[in-house]
Formats: C-alpha cells, sequence, structure tokens
C-alpha cells in the first residue's frame, strides 16, 4: 500500500496497542521527530534483547566460522592478532558504540592504549561508563559529524553495527577517512543489506518456509502469541520507530568500497536467519537436540540460498586512500 508506506500489519500493531491501553507511546513518537527520536530510541534500549538472533551461541559460533574461519575465533581476536599485533599502543575510536559491549571485547585483544567510544543516547553512554571495567575504555556522548573539527587522528576506527544509522554516507565516510593516520585501519563489522529493512520478496519467502518447519514451541513470542509471518515493516513504523534504522543500508558496501581500499571483506549470511530469528531467538537459547537440530537445518537452509540472495552482513577492514 502506497509503496508499502503503511501496510495491514500496522493496523493490527495499533488495535493491540489500544487493546492493552498503550497508545501514549505511539503518540509520543508522533510528537517527536528527527535526531532527538533516535536518542529517546535508543535511550530506552538499555538492555540486551534475547529475542533477537544475536542471542543465540550457536549464531555466535557461525559468525566466527565465517568471519574469521575458526568457531572459536572471535572477529575482534583474528582482526587483533593478524593486523593490530605487536603493537599494545593503539589509539582507537567506536562509532556508536552503546553500551560498550563490543568495546570490551575490543580492548581485552591488549593492542588498545586508549580506546575511546561515543554515542548520541546520554543513557547509553551513563551504562557503557559504568561496567567499562577498564583503564583502556573511554566514553562520551558526542555527535560523529562533528569529530572531525578536533583534529585528532585515530590508528583504528570501528564501526560495529552502527554505520547503517548514518544517513548522508557521501558526507560522512569521507569525514571518517579524516579521522585515520595514514596508515590507519577501519574495521567495520555491519548490516549492508535491504534499506529500512525493505526485505525482498526472495528473502520473505525463504524465511516464511524456514518458519513453518518450525514446532510451535520454538515460535512463541515473548507475550505468548505465535509467530505465523515475516513480514515487510512498513516505512511508517520504520521511521516511527528509529528514523535511523539502516536508514541507507544499501549504500553502506558501495560507498566503503568507494571511500576505502578494502583489505579484507568477509559476508556472514544473515540474510534469511535475521528475518526467521527476529522475536523468537529465546526460544533457541537452550542445548537440546531439538533446538539443535532446528538451528543446523535453518543454518544448511540459509548457506544453500545466499549464493542466489546475497548476504545481509559483512565484516571488513579497510584503509584510507592514499
Amino acid at each position: 500500500m502506497l509503496g508499502n508506506l503503511v501496510n495491514r500489519h500496522d493496523a493490527g500493531r495499533l488495535l493491540r496497542k489500544v487493546g492493552r491501553r498503550e497508545l501514549n507511546p505511539v503518540l509520543s513518537k508522533l510528537r517527536i521527530r528527527g535526531n532527538r527520536r533516535v536518542v529517546e530510541h535508543w535511550d530506552a534500549r538499555i538492555d540486551p534483547s534475547l529475542t533477537e538472533w544475536w542471542a543465540i551461541p550457536e549464531v555466535i559460533t557461525r559468525w566466527n566460522l565465517l568471519m574469521t574461519g575458526s568457531p572459536s575465533t572471535t572477529f575482534p581476536e583474528y582482526v587483533a592478532s593478524k593486523y593490530f599485533a605487536p603493537r599494545t599502543d593503539l589509539h582507537g575510536l567506536s562509532l556508536g558504540c552503546g553500551t560498550g559491549g563490543n568495546e570490551v571485547l575490543w580492548a581485552a585483544t591488549g593492542t588498545f592504549s586508549r580506546l575511546e567510544g561515543v554515542d548520541i543516547s546520554p543513557e547509553r553512554i551513563e551504562q557503557a561508563t559504568r561496567t567499562a571495567g577498564s583503564d583502556v575504555l573511554h566514553f562520551r556522548v558526542a555527535d560523529i559529524n562533528a569529530l572531525t573539527s578536533s583534529g585528532t587522528r585515530y590508528d583504528v576506527l570501528l564501526g560495529l553495527q552502527s554505520l547503517h544509522h548514518f544517513d548522508d554516507l557521501d558526507h560522512t565516510l569521507p569525514r571518517l577517512a579524516e579521522l585515520l593516520t595514514p596508515d590507519g585501519l577501519f574495521v567495520v563489522d555491519e548490516f549492508t543489506g535491504p534499506t529500512r529493512f525493505q526485505w525482498t520478496p526472495a528473502q520473505l519467502d525463504a524465511a516464511n518456509y524456514l518458519l513453518t518447519t518450525l514446532p510451535e514451541s520454538h515460535r512463541r513470542l515473548p507475550d505468548g502469541r505465535l509467530k505465523t509471518r515475516v513480514i515487510r515493516p512498513s516505512l511508517l513504523s520504520m521511521r516511527l520507530d528509529d528514523p535511523s534504522e539502516a536508514v541507507n543500508a544499501a549504500s553502506l558496501l558501495p560507498g566503503l568500497h568507494r571511500c576505502f581500499d578494502v583489505v579484507e571483506e568477509r559476508p556472514y549470511g544473515g540474510t534469511i536467519l535475521h528475518l526467521l530469528f527476529s522475536g523468537i531467538a529465546h526460544n533457541f537459547r537452550d542445548s537440546t537436540p531439538e533446538t539443535k537440530a532446528l538451528l543446523e537445518a535453518c543454518f544448511t537452509y540459509e548457506d544453500k540460498a545466499l549464493p542466489t540472495l546475497g548476504h545481509d552482513f559483512t565484516s571488513l577492514v579497510c584503509r584510507p586512500r592514499a
């Protein structure tokens, strides 16, 4: 409807909120726009969700294998060993650090003397600072677009699931390159799929087929309902929830290739699994034989589909152009 500006699923969500008398949050989203809406969205999302695919231990093992070649080697460990060692004095900056969980892992590699994290959400920076647990880590509230005016240069930039929230990539990516020393590295782990999660018909068909193969016990949403369909979110719901979410995601990978020299690029799927496990991942956190068999079947199905559908998540190591 109207180029998917709205769809029938919006009406269903609205009716459920009316039934639960939860209209105030919806109305507040209509009143608050722009950057303030983004800040308020992320201020309210401090606790990591157990309903998304990153909460499944076997998914993390799968990422390790596709990103590093070893199921037991994490992406930070791989990059630190291959590109940072033997240095232990690197000055790094993580863009859109959130609550700092990823930065803790990178600091633990022992290659940084100082790793800074910036984010526009004061609440998330407060939690990151409170739980840092390392003298190497330093967090502050900052707009990434204002950082280039300080003149500080970094040995390493980290873009960890934050770059797909940037709108004007033609403006932002060249400015990020200016933040790096001449021999610096831009390390990226990102969603590079459809802009504003406008999944392709082939993605939806594949995810919905897999969903029909799951037993009810593994399709249960947190509110008790069953997940019966994977849908393409409307553009209106995306903008109301978080105006920055995947705002120009499809342009990210071409933009990185245009503005940087890509030293290494490793796609790691998510084209089907991201959609399939959204909202129901908490059902896959046990280690029962049934759950493991279901996960293995899902992984095999996506592996066979990736040559046709492509990847929605990519890790890269880039250098600034001379």
